[in-house]
């Protein structure tokens, strides 16, 4: 069974984290953490063309394929209706910094390397990012050191996460209600 890293960048384009998947330095790491297929879901974005033909070959679809390239097995898709099934088989996930995509992440205890866009103007997800990265439930980085986070020891020793109970938070806002 071939040891998967799922990669998520949501419904938005986030063309940097898109491309930075298939580097080189991104695909060395992946191997030394012993990934053999990788499984991206790369919603609106663009590949470089030079870079995705050199990987993909010039026949492949653009909107999803696959292909062997460096060792390591890739496929990719834009949108499916869930992504459930690739997060339970993934032995560790990179994804944008999507409260979603987090949360699910925390709730299977997959391993999360959280990557922020920073393109975006308001960055809110840089500061969920900043506050679970020192909790140590994830780690996270820009896209230009995805290579070095993937290698970090950490990410296989992070804290699991243990959502709030839900009874005290409705009672708490109750007794801030007046109710």
């Amino acid at each position: 069974m071939p040891s998967t890293c799922f990669v998520t960048v949501g419904t938005t384009r986030f063309d940097a984290l898109t491309n930075e998947i298939i580097s080189d330095a991104t695909f060395t790491a992946l191997k030394k953490q012993g990934i053999t297929k990788v499984v991206a879901q790369i919603g609106a974005g663009e590949f470089e063309k030079k870079r995705f033909e050199q990987v993909f070959g010039t026949s492949c679809d653009r909107d999803g394929g696959s292909a062997t390239f460096a060792g390591l097995h890739i496929e990719f898709y834009r949108f499916k209706p869930s992504i459930a099934e690739d997060l339970a088989s993934a032995k560790f996930v990179i994804g944008h910094a999507g409260a979603g995509t987090v949360l699910e992440c925390l709730r299977l205890k997959k391993p999360l390397v959280v990557v922020v866009n920073e393109q975006l103007m308001d960055n809110h997800q840089v500061e969920l990012a900043a506050k679970l990265a020192d909790l140590d439930h994830v780690l996270y980085c820009v896209p230009s050191d995805l290579a070095e986070l993937v290698v970090e020891p950490r990410l296989f020793c992070l804290k699991p996460y243990t959502p709030p109970d839900m009874v005290k938070v409705a009672k708490h806002i109750d007794r801030l209600m007046g109710v």
